[in-house]
């Protein structure tokens, strides 16, 4: 008997909407790694999906909602989803890997995030519109992500810290296609920012430090794979510093690339409202609703 548009006016997604995931009995294979559910109201209807991120990665995640959504409609959904994990094998893993470039996870470090999101020391939704992140891409030269990035640089009061950002290996690593279907998603080193820098000097050290990185995929991927294949505790960057009150590495995670409000249609109808996965990335690019023309840095700091 509920709206969609009260459920718009909370910002969060009620638990008795949410479809249910038991990481404990997942690992166990007593749960399945996707859980979905479909709930009908009054003006229109909910669909949740939680899915394992050892199954999937962002992208996946959104050309999976994408594919009910078609289905929803009485359309045929994209056939171009590979999910054939032979990809991976052909990248050649290293023998053993040199593990000082990166920070073991420490024990306690999920304390800090269980600490994080029930206290919720900073939570905010910040509107940055198309016209303003247009203005500093154009005059930097620089990605919308970079532009993000350096904004968030800015809110943390221009102080020396690292950023760090997570990649789509699609295409960039040779093995892989843009149509792979699984996890290929990864975190890359940490670009450090100075302190008091302009915010499109900021950008740009952001841009190349991510176009850096990227131009070697192909010589760093297969270190994430081994990182991941022999489920070694470590991670380019500490994690602790990503954690505190203050941080002085902030995590950022984007999701602006894919087409959240213009590829998920029902029935010829844009969503009234996408939510966040509920991921505890301290900080989130994400699309804002096509009538407020811009991208939300959704902070959880």
């Amino acid at each position: 008997k509920s709206s969609v548009e009260n459920l718009i006016e909370k910002n969060t997604l009620p638990n008795k909407y949410e479809a249910k995931f038991d990481l404990k009995k997942t690992l166990k294979g007593r749960f399945p790694l996707v859980s979905i559910k479909v709930t009908d109201l009054a003006d229109g209807s909910v669909l949740s999906i939680k899915a394992s991120h050892l199954l999937m990665d962002g992208r996946c995640f959104y050309r999976l909602a994408n594919a009910l959504m078609a289905l929803y409609s009485g359309e045929t959904p994209d056939a171009d989803i590979v999910f054939d994990d032979s990809v991976i094998p052909r990248i050649n893993l290293p023998d053993s890997l040199d593990t000082s470039m990166f920070y073991p996870i420490p024990k306690t470090a999920l304390l800090s995030v269980i600490w994080k999101k029930f206290h919720k020391t900073r939570k905010q939704r910040i509107l940055i519109t198309n016209d303003e992140i247009m203005r500093i891409k154009n005059k930097a030269g620089v990605s919308r992500t970079a532009v993000l990035s350096a904004m968030v640089y800015e809110i943390m009061g221009r102080k020396a810290i690292s950023i760090v950002q997570t990649a789509d290996h699609r295409g960039h690593v040779k093995a892989i296609p843009l149509s792979y279907g699984g996890n290929a998603a990864s975190t890359l080193s940490p670009i450090s920012l100075s302190a008091d820098l302009p915010t499109e000097e900021a950008a740009k050290i952001i841009d190349g430090g991510i176009k850096r990185y990227l131009k070697d995929d192909e010589k760093y991927f297969p270190e994430y794979l081994y990182l991941l294949k022999d489920k070694l505790p470590y991670l380019p960057f500490p994690l602790s510093d990503a954690w505190k009150r203050n941080p002085n590495c902030i995590v950022c995670n984007s999701f602006i690339s894919f087409g959240i409000y213009d590829e998920m249609t029902a029935d010829g109808n844009i969503p009234a409202c996408v939510f966040p996965p509920d991921l505890p990335d301290p900080v989130r690019f994400f699309p804002a609703p096509p009538e407020e023309d811009g991208i939300y840095i959704l902070l959880n700091l």
